[in-house]
């Protein structure tokens, strides 16, 4: 709490985080007006009670007000900019990554043409090597556009849930398979403890499969090499609870609060070269949440991550 207030404190480094100047600067303006209302507070009380003329407490107490609306109307401006900045921000995210899709659908395309197409049979086994590189290079970036459109989405409310009853022990089966070729690259040992009968959970089949896609190949690249992975499925009271377990690098307890922003990269980041750029648990809390479910974790550094989900759950309609 002691190192939150002071990392609050530090207005300095918050405005140059916000590339703004000092008075711009809504956490500086802010530390100003509160300074100034109350030295104006003080010189009001002295000057009322030292003087008995009305007149004197009127202009005091107007001067204090002034003062308050003057530093107020910078804050408001800081505010907008930052605001705007932000608006602006998203709408290039969303023009680049609509242009980005295009090519590389396109690339992505051609590709697999040629590596289906009779003409891989004339290429020697370097130039198939390269043909394979330039498809997952292309498949990696794809990935990302797509993620920054949903993100995008989600900030502006644009997404549409479609839910219905789901099976989430088959999601995660079917998650597994897709991340195969990691888990064989990294040598991971998957537990999987899957409940019997459970009931289906309603959500949106597409929505909680990123989810659960996401944090099982969080768990995957944090984990050392030959190392474990738990995937647990159960009922908790009148929700589904999933838990994802590994005893990968953790996250220092400091940065517990900024796991779930946007670009968020943990301080072991660099030193594991893992891919990405800190959206999938954003990405996953935000879909979750609007699952009517809720997604949280406990983690320790050197000892691993826990994260978990919890569902509403509901029982499959007759059809009679």
């Amino acid at each position: 709490m002691f190192w939150k207030l002071l990392d609050d404190l530090n207005f300095v480094a918050r405005c140059k985080r916000y590339k703004l100047g000092l008075w711009q600067c809504p956490n500086f303006l802010f530390l100003v007006m509160g300074f100034l209302t109350i030295v104006s507070m003080f010189g009001a009380y002295f000057a009322s009670k030292n003087f008995d003329d009305e007149t004197v407490t009127v202009v005091s107490v107007t001067t204090v007000a002034v003062v308050i609306i003057t530093i107020g109307s910078f804050i408001i401006r800081g505010v907008e900019e930052i605001a705007e900045a932000g608006v602006m921000k998203n709408e290039f995210i969303s023009i680049v990554s609509h242009q980005l899709c295009g090519p590389l659908a396109a690339i992505k395309w051609n590709a697999e043409i040629l590596e289906n197409d009779k003409f891989s049979e004339r290429l020697t086994s370097k130039q198939a090597i390269f043909l394979r590189n330039i498809k997952e290079a292309n498949d990696k970036v794809l990935k990302l556009v797509n993620q920054l459109l949903e993100v995008n989405r989600i900030d502006e409310g644009r997404v549409i849930f479609k839910n219905e009853n789901v099976d989430l022990g088959e999601i995660i089966d079917q998650v597994i398979l897709e991340l195969k070729d990691l888990i064989s690259e990294r040598e991971i040992e998957i537990k999987k403890r899957i409940s019997p009968d459970l009931p289906p959970v309603f959500v949106d089949p597409t929505g909680i499969k990123t989810v659960v896609r996401n944090l099982v190949n969080n768990a995957i690249k944090y984990s050392r090499q030959k190392g474990k992975v738990e995937i647990d499925l159960k009922l908790w009271g009148r929700q589904m609870l999933l838990t994802v377990k590994d005893w990968g690098i953790g996250i220092p307890r400091y940065q517990h609060r900024k796991v779930f922003e946007k670009f968020f990269r943990s301080a072991n980041e660099a030193r594991y070269r893992t891919d990405g750029i800190g959206l999938g648990l954003y990405l996953a809390k935000a879909i979750v949440e609007n699952l009517g479910g809720k997604l949280w974790f406990e983690s320790e550094v050197g000892k691993g991550s826990t994260f978990y989900v919890s569902l509403p759950t509901t029982q499959k309609k007759s059809l009679t």
